[in-house]
């Protein structure tokens, strides 16, 4: 049997930007066919480069979930999602019951992702406490079981050391008959087992091909010693910053432009863009989604940093996905 395409869609960045724009953005995401359209649960500002987050930038950033609100009015097709809650600082029951009031406002269109957290800075500047990776997995676990629990439609009692949940039922129910479950991350001992156990939606972090179909071997370990068949996970990656241009050189600089305008140093932009493998021509770019959906990859969520880059998105809308048949 033929694999279905490759799905696309776009976790946009809040940060930088105006509200009207942001917005805008979400809609003309739409307008050209994408997908899937996501923010994320950040609160500071990132400026991420190859060897990871550059610590100390500063500037606005809107929150993910009010974001949601605002592109499920905008909007009348596309899934919508958050990429991903932490878990640090939503309560899961509380997280459910506003994924299901968004999902009625959106006519049924929205997954509900969570993650352990990872941003040590981001965690003390708001008052949250960072703790040890174990901890942090412990605790998503916790709220796994409560999401799982809630969105299956039971009566929930759960007393663990993060969460408890005395009775609590999620009513009314969301529009869809199955609202989705994501779960972010590649940890292959922790992460991706609680994935196998209580997830519809895996969200890998990115890597290349090799990695993530490796990691999705993992996974598929995991789905039998739960009992379930890995095939009832969708698998999906978040990728970095997309551009296209006629040449490499010319959408190297383009996408390092962009992301000085975010705060990245110039030096770092230049080498996140290059390292890119996203980052070229039409034909590049489709040859690199190729080798994603080859391993296993059945969506991509680029992160899209604003002001959008319209020749970028119609070249993704149109001939690479044609390319990729």
């Amino acid at each position: 049997m033929v694999a279905p395409p490759l799905r696309l869609g776009f976790q946009v960045w809040a940060q930088h930007v105006s509200w009207p724009d942001l917005i805008a953005a979400g809609a003309e995401v739409e307008e050209l066919g994408f997908d899937s359209l996501w923010s994320n649960d950040h609160l500071l500002p990132l400026v991420a480069g190859p060897d990871g987050v550059v610590e100390g930038p500063e500037g606005p950033v809107f929150e993910g979930w009010s974001i949601l609100a605002g592109w499920a009015a905008a909007t009348k097709r596309i899934r919508l999602g958050c990429l991903v809650s932490s878990v640090a600082w939503r309560h899961p029951a509380l997280l459910v019951k506003t994924a299901t009031a968004l999902d009625h406002m959106s006519g049924g269109r929205i997954t509900l992702g969570i993650g352990a957290g990872w941003y040590e800075r981001e965690h003390r500047a708001f008052g949250f406490p960072y703790l040890p990776v174990r901890q942090r997995l412990d605790r998503l676990e916790e709220a796994a079981t409560i999401v799982r629990g809630l969105l299956d439609g039971e009566r929930v009692m759960f007393a663990g050391r993060w969460y408890a949940v005395e009775g609590a039922r999620n009513d009314p129910s969301p529009v869809q008959a199955r609202l989705p479950l994501l779960i972010g991350g590649s940890g292959e001992r922790r992460t991706l087992r609680i994935v196998a156990r209580y997830a519809d939606v895996w969200s890998a972090d990115g890597g290349d091909p090799e990695l993530l179909a490796r990691k999705g071997a993992v996974l598929d370990a995991h789905c039998r010693v739960e009992g379930r068949d890995p095939a009832s996970i969708r698998r999906t990656a978040g990728q970095p910053p997309a551009l296209i241009r006629p040449t490499r050189d010319e959408a190297v600089a383009t996408l390092a432009e962009i992301l000085s305008g975010h705060g990245t140093p110039w030096t770092v932009a230049l080498s996140t863009a290059f390292a890119s493998p996203f980052v070229g021509t039409a034909d590049e770019v489709a040859a690199a989604l190729r080798e994603v959906r080859t391993a296993g990859i059945e969506e991509v969520m680029f992160d899209l940093p604003l002001p959008l880059d319209r020749p970028t998105l119609e070249a993704l809308a149109g001939p690479v996905r044609k390319r990729l048949g």
